[in-house]
């Protein structure tokens, strides 16, 4: 038979642990509440950016759907604007896209002296239209845009891309833009792509 003040020690030590146990309860509720929003409204400000890009080489080219000829064919189109000139210059790049991967073959045009001045002029008025500066977006990451997915980079993504191009590396950048979806749509279309530069190019 418990004694009148060992009743209310006992009840005073139940009470505590409830109390103890609810607030943990609630601190991990909001612990969860606060990353998922976080989450969220970094993914809301642009959906087209990862959240966390996959920078593992893409694989590509991808026999027999791509074959080495057209994804040289197609760099020269895509970031110079223009076919390879012999069969010289296309098996360069054939060596560079076996040794360093799809990814090395980008960086290898994307820095290219000729490709650099090519879309500079392109660049500068970019930068002027959207109000931003070669700080917010590089012109590697805007070449980048171009070969890659055909197109400018939104201000969000070239952003975000140069980031990462500062923090990883260009190589990383083409990665990341190589895995997204976005190049993935390409790619389930690029047999037209592979068709239309063959019947256009002699090399």
């Amino acid at each position: 038979m418990l004694k009148p003040h060992h009743f209310i020690l006992v009840l005073l030590l139940v009470v505590g642990s409830l109390v103890t146990i609810g607030c943990q309860s609630e601190a991990v509720d909001n612990e969860e509440e606060i990353q998922i929003e976080s989450t969220t409204s970094k993914r809301a400000l642009d959906p087209d950016i990862p959240y966390t890009p996959d920078f593992s080489p893409p694989n590509i080219p991808n026999p027999p759907m791509i074959d080495e000829h057209c994804v040289v064919r197609l760099a020269y189109l895509s970031y110079s604007e223009r076919c390879p000139e012999n069969a010289n210059v296309v098996n360069y790049w054939i060596g560079v896209l076996r040794t360093r991967g799809f990814e090395g073959l980008a960086v290898g045009f994307i820095t290219a002296p000729g490709n650099l001045q090519r879309w500079d002029h392109r660049y500068r008025s970019f930068l002027h239209r959207n109000n931003i500066t070669s700080y917010q977006i590089s012109k590697t990451v805007y070449i980048a845009y171009r070969g890659l997915l055909l197109r400018e980079p939104d201000v969000n993504g070239g952003a975000y891309w140069t980031n990462i191009e500062r923090s990883s590396g260009l190589i990383n950048v083409a990665r990341g833009i190589g895995n997204s979806p976005e190049f993935n749509r390409r790619l389930s279309r690029i047999s037209t792509e592979c068709n239309n530069a063959a019947n256009r190019c002699t090399f």
